[in-house]
């Protein structure tokens, strides 16, 4: 019957045509089926996160929320909490336990060496002076530290998806 209608008329001029759609259009099913964002929440237009630890921003919630259970950002978090402990526990530690080394070696080992090959202790500690490669999580070139930053910083304004001023 709906396609009649337009038959019937036979519009030549494209609005025209347009019209005959329009009355047609009250026979048919107008509402939408089609479910908005894919069933997605969209953040607020001042609200929309982001994680700067990886260069990332966000509008659906659920993006942001899959995005911080996700084993890349998880293996970034750690990599920041390593670095943070190297350098707030674990590299004092070490220097720590270098130098208590060494003083244990110019206490006791240095002074028999010098007694047996008949040098004084100072020549001694001379000779057995020698460099020491040591391990840490910045000595390798091969191992690059990821280019990231250990906080969250928003942009000023709150604009999506950037701002150009942070």
């Amino acid at each position: 019957m709906c396609l009649r209608l337009v038959n019937r008329l036979a519009v030549t001029s494209a609005s025209g045509r347009l019209i005959a759609i329009r009355k047609k259009a009250k026979w048919l099913e107008r509402r939408s089926k089609k479910v908005p964002h894919q069933g997605k929440d969209v953040f607020a237009f001042g609200e929309s996160p982001s994680c700067e630890l990886c260069q990332v921003r966000f509008r659906w919630k659920q993006d942001f929320q899959a995005h911080k259970d996700s084993e890349l950002h998880m293996n970034r978090v750690r990599w920041v909490e390593t670095q943070t402990w190297w350098d707030e526990t674990g590299a004092p530690a070490h220097r720590d336990m270098e130098e208590n080394s060494w003083k244990w070696f110019n206490e006791t080992v240095i002074p028999k060496k010098a007694a047996e090959e008949g040098i004084t202790a100072e020549a001694a500690r001379r000779n057995f002076r020698k460099a020491i490669m040591r391990e840490t999580p910045k000595c390798h070139r091969q191992l690059q530290a990821p280019k990231m930053k250990a906080e969250i910083k928003e942009p000023r304004d709150q604009r999506w998806p950037s701002s150009p001023k942070w």
